[in-house]
């Protein structure tokens, strides 16, 4: 059982999520959490650790965080969570040789997501939003997204399917793959494939 960090004003009962305060919230950490969105459209994610990433967009307008140490409860993730009027900021500190958190996040459907990640796989699913950012290393998942997408990892292969977006994916070592997929989004890789399989782009006026 995982044991919340977060203090009251954080901590979701069963069946419930803490609104989220319109003011700056100092930073808890955490392990386990669910916030109220009702204002927040973005959340940021600045890995310092690395890690494993989920996020996927829910009907819900809740973000709801759980964190693991390689799928069991860790003591000291050094992970925390600030929110304020713009969104959420969730970070991590702990050192990459610690070991490899991972990180299960659910956002409101139309959300915008900002990732910063020292490296580990990162997947993507149900989310129509502005989707910006990069890891250092590992692979991105993509599937059923929409809005603006700005992605990249240094080393690993990037997927994308059953999206209709603007942007790009990119991977400076590994191979792309585009699949089903609409509108002027991207592929772009400086060492691999670049692979599209019926890929619709929108007709010049």
């Amino acid at each position: 059982m995982l044991f919340s960090l977060l203090a009251a004003a954080l901590l979701a009962p069963p069946m419930q999520a803490a609104p989220l305060a319109r003011g700056v919230t100092p930073p808890r950490e955490l392990l386990d959490t669910a916030v109220a969105a009702p204002i927040a459209k973005r959340l940021s994610l600045d890995l310092k650790s690395g890690g494993t990433v989920k996020i996927t967009g829910g009907t819900d307008k809740v973000v709801r965080i759980r964190v693991t140490d390689g799928g069991k409860p860790c003591g000291d993730c050094g992970v925390t969570l600030e929110q304020s009027s713009t969104g959420l900021q969730l970070r991590s500190t702990r050192a990459t040789s610690a070991g490899k958190l991972q990180f299960e996040i659910e956002v409101p459907e139309h959300f915008d997501l900002q990732l910063a990640s020292a490296g580990g796989e990162v997947s993507i699913e149900g989310v129509d939003g502005e989707i910006t950012g990069q890891t250092d290393g590992g692979a991105l998942e993509l599937r059923r997204l929409s809005g603006i997408v700005d992605l990249q990892t240094k080393r690993g292969n990037v997927t994308l399917r059953e999206s209709y977006a603007s942007g790009r994916v990119h991977t400076t070592d590994g191979r792309v793959l585009l699949e089903d997929v609409g509108g002027t989004v991207a592929g772009s890789t400086a060492s691999g494939k670049l692979i599209e399989r019926r890929v619709e782009r929108p007709v010049a006026q």
